[in-house]
């Protein structure tokens, strides 16, 4: 069970409606008391954001505008005391009564290198993406939303054209390499390949091969890298090789 049902005997398709209901039935700007003020400030005080501002008795709770990062404006509870103003956006209240059951999963030795091997690479080239976001001169529009970016609004640079990650493959193809083969050095967060030479060329293959646009940030993390996936085989293999399995073919 989660905490949501055990505290009030609502499945999260019943919670999410009448905290929706709560929303739709007030106006942007005015204060909610009574029962359904009591019923969020009693939501809140179970969560680890909110419990604190919460469990003050001065804390008053109001519905506002909040603006979005595509430009939309939706109604947002908030709680309030004194100048400090606190949003609760109602999917984030609604994951922590309701969390998702994460099904414990445990990665191969050659799926973890390839994602440490995979951040390096984009650590490498970070320094582009930022470049290309600097020379970016809004407002102009977003390409997968169709939505004004302007000053203010959550922005990525995405590679459009070929991924990241279908970059970052092709250039290990070229050189006949998979991700086994590369070995890293340095501290845990700024790790680079070992072999200078193709650290270099790795930066160069991207400036050479990638393209960018600047996009809305929800709407470019939501798309991920669509519908293309890493090889199985570029993973490679950190198995010894059976001397019974060799080929004494000389």
């Amino acid at each position: 069970m989660t905490l949501g049902f055990d505290t009030f005997a609502l499945n999260k398709t019943q919670f999410n409606e009448k905290l929706g209901n709560i929303i739709k039935n007030h106006r942007a700007a005015s204060k909610i008391i009574g029962e359904p003020r009591d019923f969020i400030i009693r939501c809140c005080k179970l969560t680890e954001r909110w419990n604190k501002l919460a469990n003050d008795p001065e804390t008053a709770v109001y519905l506002r505008f909040n603006d979005t990062a595509g430009g939309r404006r939706v109604k947002m509870i908030y709680l309030e005391r004194g100048s400090t103003k606190q949003p609760v956006p109602k999917a984030k209240l609604v994951d922590e009564l309701y969390p998702v059951k994460k099904i414990a999963t445990t990665a191969t030795p050659e799926e973890k290198h390839y994602n440490n091997v995979k951040a390096a690479m984009r650590g490498a080239i970070y320094y582009q993406l930022k470049s290309f976001r600097d020379s970016v001169q809004l407002p102009i529009v977003c390409y997968l939303t169709g939505l004004k970016i302007r000053p203010g609004t959550k922005t990525d640079v995405d590679h459009i054209g070929m991924s990241f990650s279908e970059i970052a493959d092709k250039f290990l193809c070229e050189k006949c390499l998979d991700y086994s083969a590369i070995t890293l050095k340095g501290p845990p967060t700024a790790k680079v390949f070992s072999d200078t030479k193709l650290w270099e060329e790795w930066v160069m293959y991207h400036l050479q091969h990638a393209r960018f646009s600047l996009v809305c940030a929800s709407a470019n993390r939501s798309k991920g890298c669509g519908d293309y996936v890493t090889p199985v085989e570029l993973y490679g293999s950190f198995a010894k090789e059976n001397p019974e399995d060799l080929a004494l073919d000389f």
